[in-house]
């Protein structure tokens, strides 16, 4: 190869001493196009030699690297990526202190409409539990632009190999059974409704490493939107929702965290059934309980809308404001006085 661009160079040499500017640059062009032909069919013959499994084989150990290698941002990257949404969806949390920061769970939750509340749920758990779980996303979520974004946020491709890779590694889980379903879901669906029809993917994940789920539910976002109409995307039997809000619907996310859900003590044996729907259905049972807490909790909020909450924070800064105006005026009279 170093013989190819010697000759390559020695050629053009010879045409730039003939002042011949177009033929040094088809000398340097054609030794270039001859060297990388010779690298691309050594490499072609290189992967001949290989099987097309043993190639696929090598794709998912890269992929799987990739995966358990991850960095997550530091706590104040996280927060700032989050600046957006400050001004307008405050975060209550119930139910942290039932996280334990010392032990890998598989998180369960609801998902809502857009997905809006991931992030939010994300920094939630990694500002006050140090605790950052690896999502799980739908296959078409990388195929999209929404996908470096995902990315970015640790989530990976919501495949069992992938789940395997994560806990023998021993990281937190985020899973949402519902997936895109819940996502984009139609106009016809009520809000919060679960989505999982009769599936069992994240109960046998947890029964296989014998990881605790710990559910989880949001309340909110849903209740920004409403719904204009449903585009047909031919995928899966989804739809793309389109909805409008305005200020005056822009209002606070809710989140619950459940008593972690054991799973030790089917001993591994994942492959059963009857185990697996039981751990999916308490699951979701603990997941709706927690829904309805939430729901009452934001009915008798009396700052669960944006705009009231400005307006009292407004209304405290000019009571404070009056109160330091009316002691300095009685501070006043005392040396008149």
């Amino acid at each position: 190869m170093l013989s190819l661009l010697c000759i390559s160079t020695c050629s053009a040499t010879r045409y730039y001493q003939e002042d011949d500017l177009a033929m040094l640059i088809r000398a340097i062009i054609s030794g270039y196009t001859f060297a990388c032909t010779s690298i691309f069919i050594k490499l072609s013959h290189q992967m001949l030699q290989l099987s097309i499994d043993r190639l696929m084989e090598l794709e998912k150990e890269v992929a799987r690297h990739d995966i358990c290698n991850f960095t997550p941002p530091t706590k104040s990257v996280m927060d700032a990526l989050l600046t957006p949404y400050k001004p307008f969806i405050s975060v209550e949390s119930t139910g942290l202190h039932r996280i334990p920061s010392n032990t890998p769970h598989l998180f369960v939750s609801n998902h809502s409409l857009y997905g809006i509340e991931m992030p939010l749920l994300l920094n939630q758990l990694y500002q006050h539990k140090d605790v950052f779980p690896r999502g799980l996303a739908d296959h078409f979520h990388f195929a999209t632009l929404n996908g470096p974004i995902i990315r970015a946020f640790g989530a990976v491709d919501g495949t069992r190999e992938n789940v395997d890779a994560l806990m023998e590694k021993g990281e937190s889980v985020l899973v949402y059974p519902g997936g895109g379903h819940e996502v984009l879901k139609h106009s016809s669906v009520p809000r919060y409704e679960l989505m999982w029809k009769q599936r069992l993917g994240f109960a046998r994940c947890a029964i296989k490493h014998g990881y605790p789920i710990l559910p989880c539910a949001c309340v909110g976002t849903e209740d920004m939107f409403e719904s204009v109409c449903d585009i047909p995307t031919g995928y899966k039997g989804m739809v793309l929702p389109i909805s409008v809000t305005s200020p005056c619907k822009v209002q606070k996310c809710f989140f619950w965290f459940g008593t972690p859900i054991e799973t030790k003590q089917y001993n591994g044996e994942y492959t059963c059934d009857e185990y697996a729907q039981e751990v999916r259905d308490k699951t979701k049972m603990a997941i709706e309980a927690g829904i309805k807490e939430l729901k009452e909790k934001q009915a008798s909020d009396p700052e669960r809308y944006t705009v009231d909450q400005y307006k009292s924070k407004i209304r405290r800064k000019f009571c404070s404001s009056s109160v330091s105006a009316a002691v300095s005026d009685d501070e006043h009279s005392l040396k008149e006085d």
